[in-house]
């Protein structure tokens, strides 16, 4: 049974865990009449015509309903599936829309988009720049790769930054100055960011990994608006 599954009423909501959509049918806030989509249904499908969804005494006989139209989230999604930067979606500008898992599916690399993403940041900008260069086709992927590429490529020369940085104070400082006590100090401070920068690239490998699992085109402040534009 699929684990993304998409409610649509007054506006589209989700995605929901089947268990939790059923929930929702037992407690009534789900209607026989309330349209589902979910990967593997070719259109939104009235809630009543999903087995095991809605209770037999509970549907009305049924009555021909077409797909609700376009609102701003299912037009995301649309645009998210055919490959459409984030920049195209209405919301947060810092976090986009989810990307429909059923479309878009066409890949260079023949992974799913998700997890073809999620491998965008399991090597930093090394897997960044080897999944950039592979996939041609799904702008989902190559927006992951780009930003792997600037984010991790940037913590990684800064860190080079900091290592440089130490080794001249190292230079003129201790071997120049004579004065270890200072260096020491510094060295100290220096150490400290470099934890931090290591803490900071490991906790946004990890974040944005599981977000484009989630088929999330998650967009990072600085880095994400840079990817954006080197794919327009």
């Amino acid at each position: 049974m699929s684990e993304h599954w998409y409610l649509y009423k007054d506006q589209q909501e989700g995605p929901f865990t089947w268990d939790e959509i059923v929930k929702q049918a037992e407690m009534n806030t789900v209607g026989p009449a309330d349209m589902v989509w979910t990967e593997g249904l070719e259109e939104w499908t009235r809630a009543d015509q999903i087995e095991g969804l809605i209770p037999v005494a509970a549907s009305p006989p049924p009555e021909p309903i077409s797909a609700p139209p376009p609102t701003p989230e299912a037009s995301n999604i649309q645009l998210a599936a055919a490959g459409v930067p984030s920049s195209a979606f209405a919301g947060n500008p810092e976090k986009a829309d989810m990307a429909d898992p059923s479309t878009g599916q066409k890949t260079s690399t023949g992974l799913e988009p998700n997890v073809a993403g999620l491998l965008c940041y399991i090597l930093g900008w090394i897997s960044g720049i080897i999944f950039f260069l592979v996939e041609s086709e799904n702008k989902f992927i190559r927006f992951h790769a780009m930003q792997s590429i600037v984010t991790f490529g940037g913590l990684t020369v800064l860190q080079i930054l900091v290592s440089i940085l130490n080794r001249l104070l190292l230079s003129i400082l201790w071997q120049g100055l004579g004065s270890w006590a200072m260096y020491s100090t510094v060295a100290g401070l220096l150490g400290i960011v470099t934890i931090i920068i290591w803490l900071a690239t490991l906790g946004l490998a990890v974040l944005l990994m599981i977000k484009a699992y989630q088929y999330e085109t998650f967009k990072l402040p600085i880095a994400g608006n840079i990817a954006e534009k080197q794919l327009q």
